[in-house]
């Protein structure tokens, strides 16, 4: 039995990385697409498109951002978004695109157990949990 550590071994064998998600090319059908846009309620007038072939999520045109479908789905988001969102990413100094749609849970959760207990959601008791 040979002494070098294995895992040693297979860093080193390691070819090139995967890309990120963001530089993954986008692979889902338009007609996908479109039921997202029909369930979430996309206004004609926010410009929704679907990506050309072989986009990546850092291709959108100029003026646009990426949403991931788990954003609306897993994440509960929904445009426009509420002000408490907005105020989180302003205060946390965040675009929208940068949070991954684990992270968007805890700022939707946190509101609605706010309004549960009809208690005004606010940045500063968010950021103390």
């Amino acid at each position: 039995m040979s002494g070098a550590n294995p895992s040693l071994k297979k860093r080193r064998n390691k070819g090139k990385n995967p890309p990120g998600p963001d530089q993954a090319a986008i692979g889902w059908r338009e007609e996908e697409f479109q039921n997202l846009v029909r369930e979430m309620g996309f206004l004609p007038e926010w410009g929704a498109q679907f990506p050309t072939p072989n986009s990546t999520a850092l291709d959108a045109p100029l003026g646009y951002i990426t949403l991931y479908a788990a954003f609306f789905r897993e994440g509960n988001f929904r445009l426009p978004m509420t002000k408490f969102t907005a105020e989180v990413l302003t205060n946390y100094g965040l675009n929208i695109s940068q949070i991954n749609a684990l992270g968007l849970p805890r700022v939707t959760h946190f509101e609605f157990i706010c309004h549960a207990h009809r208690i005004e959601p606010a940045f500063d008791m968010f950021n103390v949990f």
